[in-house]
């Protein structure tokens, strides 16, 4: 029996038992490395990290021959000969830090030569996500920038107008070298987490599957993998419209016709069904407090104050529309302090409190009482 537990992650890489697990799916090796995880616990996160190097080769976009790979595993192997040896004081800190710059490296060298940006020059190929006639033109004079995450972790991307994208595992976004003078558009395959930078009337376009979502600045996130005919939009602050692709192609076509789909704003979220054609609107299942421009931040800490005047003060610092009857709740005041609970948490609570009850219908929250 090799000394595991000994291993570094050069190790694992050039391991033959532990690439039957990752890269074959083995089943006696898969159940092997599933408990040597639970007996050794302190081996667990190097294991992992040689995992994840492993699935990213396996995972790249373009095919390799077994001698690509094995040159492949051996200029990882390179890299982690040169990993820095942590002092005595900083041995427990979190491995992921440690190998951080030579993560890096590696999806360097797995996803493209040069960079794991690889340059489509004047093509549109099934790697620009399958353009329609809204997309990319083909005489358009920018290269296309085609971004594959083929690991287990969340990579952090630079869009050319200063965006954040959080391209999220097994993830795939294209978009142009440099956007349109009118227009910013990014096609998307799989998940991914939008921080876009607010340029007055050049709007911002992600293209998932049949859905297009339109932004002028805002963070959202769209959940849109291959082959799954259910797509998800979900706003975290600011707003977008949300519509499937035909109807985006009419709306550009028709400016004056009152466009389809669905206006969504911070905390609410859509899934869209591409067979039935529907939208379903509701609240995100854990809404966030917005960011508060306000010197003195909401503590939620309420003493004898007036139920209407809680509800009003969740609103805004939720930004979400909550319904009741302002003479039903007029003598109900409510005194305590909700700092860190959620907002559906402070709702039951409240309710409880002056004999209501709520209930979330589409991207609502409506208060029903009987007064106090």
């Amino acid at each position: 029996m090799k000394a595991y537990q000994q291993y570094t992650v050069e190790d694992f890489l050039t391991d033959r038992w532990f690439l039957a697990w990752v890269k074959h799916n083995q089943p006696e090796a898969r159940q092997f490395w599933e408990q040597w995880q639970q007996q050794h616990p302190d081996q667990r996160d190097t294991l992992l990290l040689a995992k994840d190097m492993a699935e990213a080769l396996k995972n790249r976009p373009h095919s390799l021959s077994a001698e690509q790979e094995q040159l492949e595993v051996e200029r990882i192997v390179k890299l982690t000969r040169h990993v820095p040896v942590q002092s005595n004081g900083s041995v427990q800190r979190n491995l992921w830090t440690q190998y951080q710059w030579l993560v890096a490296a590696m999806v360097l060298l797995i996803l493209g030569v040069g960079g794991w940006v690889l340059y489509n020059r004047h093509e549109t190929t099934s790697t620009t996500l399958a353009h329609n006639s809204s997309a990319v033109d083909t005489s358009t004079t920018n290269d296309w920038v085609n971004q594959v995450n083929g690991t287990s972790q969340p990579v952090q991307l630079s869009l050319p107008d200063g965006s954040q994208l959080t391209l999220m595992a097994h993830s795939q976004a294209s978009y142009p070298h440099t956007f349109d003078s009118y227009k910013r558009e990014v096609h998307l395959k799989g998940d991914a987490l939008f921080s876009v930078v607010h340029e007055g009337k050049r709007p911002f376009l992600v293209y998932s599957g049949t859905l297009v979502t339109r932004v002028l600045g805002t963070r959202f996130r769209v959940q849109a993998r291959p082959g799954e005919t259910r797509m998800r939009v979900s706003v975290l602050s600011g707003k977008v419209s949300v519509m499937n692709q035909q109807d985006w192609n009419s709306a550009e076509s028709l400016p004056n016709v009152p466009k389809a789909g669905v206006v969504l704003t911070a905390n609410q979220q859509v899934t869209y069904d591409a067979n039935q054609g529907s939208y379903q609107k509701e609240l995100v299942a854990k809404p966030t407090l917005l960011p508060s421009t306000s010197e003195t931040p909401e503590t939620f800490t309420f003493d004898d104050t007036p139920a209407t005047a809680v509800f009003e003060r969740l609103k805004k610092a939720y930004g979400v529309e909550i319904i009741y009857d302002a003479s039903a709740l007029r003598h109900c005041t409510l005194t305590a302090s909700l700092a860190g609970v959620s907002l559906y948490d402070q709702l039951q609570l409240l309710c409880a409190s002056i004999g209501a009850s709520y209930e979330v219908v589409d991207a609502r929250i409506i208060i029903t009482s009987k007064g106090c």
